[in-house]
């Protein structure tokens, strides 16, 4: 039959789109222009299939001549192969009495050879290990041959899959559940719908966009999303933890050094804001930034200049800036913990994302789905699905620490499950109610004694006494205690040091 599958590069292509947070009618119109490059194709169509209307539509297509294409399932090649499940090598469709001309008429396109595989998705009705067809990928007239062979074939097969994989990502394999806008980014609720309108205009420009939400809501795949969708997409994305870098390294973190700037600066080395040229540049935990470096960080916000240490010249990079935090910015330009010229400049447009508990039950059913899907694949578990019991526990829960935390339990669950079903003994869902009696001690007592029992403590003392005893709660687990606390893991670290609790 000679190579059963796609090359390498081709597979690996693929791979890097369903692994970028693109708008999904972008993705799979990229996946059918890979597809058609890699067979030689002249056009290249994925259909999916209608089950309502019993219908096989047109999703992603090179189809200038019209909207959409629509079949009656078993009619035409596409509509033959979406009922039967077979492949099929069609060597001149003229002559194939399974071909449907009508389509070729309308368009006034002239199809001559032609190949067309099913594409598998999950079967609610079929079992936790069920397959069924979701679509067809068709592609049409080889360009350099008079016919496709064994060989496109099975290099069809192989694409196939991977447009399967991206289906049950989009969840746009008859899954029964609501698609996503974004590639990765899982939920279809008013609160991140929302959200999605946004993202869609801030994506098509270069304005500077600030990110807030709790831990664990999902501010940097937001931030890479918009990135994705933009027309920096071919650039670099560089990250800058703004919590875990010292203050003292911060400034060459940025923007880097000359050669011989200080002891040890052996060669010129250039900073995150040079490598992000091109691309954009995310500021994660920008407000964790001590006061200092926010003084240093403003000049390149406003005018994306800057100049390496030891230098004098004046650099200029040319890169769109995301910040994210989880800090209320305003309540801290107010309290004069942030910069107010960096606070309007850093703004121009701002996205707020929900919290989970605020998602409502189906968002956090579907993103549990997925985790299981996603982690059941990576260590090769057996767990395929939930119990109702399973589903109604973890839509209940409240979930402090957000996607995070969800994806964490599912995670645990997975591995620990050696079933097809995962039910509630596997999931490691902590009791909230002991860590809230266990921090806030001060409330009951105040209830029952008549008086506020935090009178007279500052701030940090209630602040340092909070966080002991959830890390104690918590078992020093600075993971978990992050998620309880909602603040970020670094930001965690920084008040342990600085409360001298290690």
């Amino acid at each position: 039959m000679g190579e059963p599958g796609p090359q390498p590069s081709v597979l690996l292509a693929v791979s890097a789109l369903l692994g970028a947070p693109v708008e999904v009618d972008t993705l799979l119109a990229r996946l059918v222009e890979l597809i058609r490059e890699a067979l030689e194709a002249d056009r290249a169509t994925l259909f999916l299939i209608d089950r309502e209307r019993g219908e096989l539509y047109s999703r992603a297509a090179h189809l200038p001549e019209i909207d959409e294409i629509r079949l009656a399932l078993g009619q035409g090649i596409a509509g033959h192969v979406a009922q039967t499940g077979q492949t099929v090598v069609v060597p001149s469709a003229q002559t194939d009495h399974r071909f449907a001309g009508e389509v070729d008429q309308s368009t006034g396109y002239r199809t001559t050879s032609l190949l067309a595989v099913p594409v598998f998705g999950r079967d609610r009705t079929a079992g936790v290990d069920g397959r069924s067809v979701v679509g067809v990928l068709e592609v049409l007239n080889k360009r350099s041959a008079a016919q496709f062979d064994d060989r496109d074939l099975g290099a069809l097969v192989g694409l196939a899959t991977q447009v399967g994989e991206a289906l049950a990502i989009t969840h746009l394999d008859d899954s029964g559940e609501r698609p996503a806008r974004y590639n990765r980014i899982v939920g279809a609720s008013p609160a991140i719908s929302a959200v999605y309108e946004i993202m869609a205009s801030a994506a098509q420009t270069d304005a500077t966009v600030l990110v807030l939400g709790e831990s664990g809501t999902g501010k940097e795949m937001v931030a890479r999303a918009l990135h994705a969708n933009g027309a920096r997409a071919a650039g670099p994305f560089i990250k800058v933890d703004c919590t875990a870098i010292p203050e003292t390294l911060f400034e060459a973190e940025l923007f880097g050094h000359e050669k011989g700037a200080f002891t040890g600066a052996e060669r010129l080395v250039k900073g995150k804001c040079e490598l992000a040229a091109g691309g954009t540049l995310f500021l994660d935990e920008i407000g964790d930034m001590p006061l200092p470096l926010q003084a240093k960080l403003l000049r390149f916000v406003q005018d994306r200049e800057f100049e390496r240490i030891g230098g004098r010249e004046v650099h200029k990079a040319d890169v769109r800036i995301i910040a994210a935090t989880h800090c209320d910015l305003e309540r801290a330009v107010e309290r004069g913990q942030f910069r107010r010229d960096l606070y309007y400049r850093i703004k121009v447009v701002g996205i707020a994302l929900p919290p989970l508990r605020q998602r409502g039950p189906d968002d956090v059913a579907q993103l549990a789905r997925h985790f299981l899907r996603l982690f059941s694949r990576r260590h090769g578990c057996p767990a395929r699905a939930f119990s109702p019991e399973a589903i109604a526990a973890l839509t209940q829960h409240t979930w402090p620490g957000n996607i995070r935390e969800l994806e964490h339990c599912i995670e645990s669950a997975v591995v620990l499950c050696r079933e097809p079903i995962i039910d509630m003994g596997h999931l490691p869902m902590p009791s909230r109610q002991a860590a809230e009696d266990a921090a806030l001690p001060q409330l009951g007592e105040r209830s029952q004694k008549g008086h506020d029992s935090l009178q007279g403590r500052t701030l940090a003392e209630v602040e340092r006494g909070h966080i002991a005893r959830t890390l104690e709660h918590e078992q020093g687990n600075r993971t978990r205690a992050a998620q309880v606390l909602g603040i970020g893991r670094n930001t965690l670290a920084r008040k342990i040091k600085h409360y001298d609790l290690d």
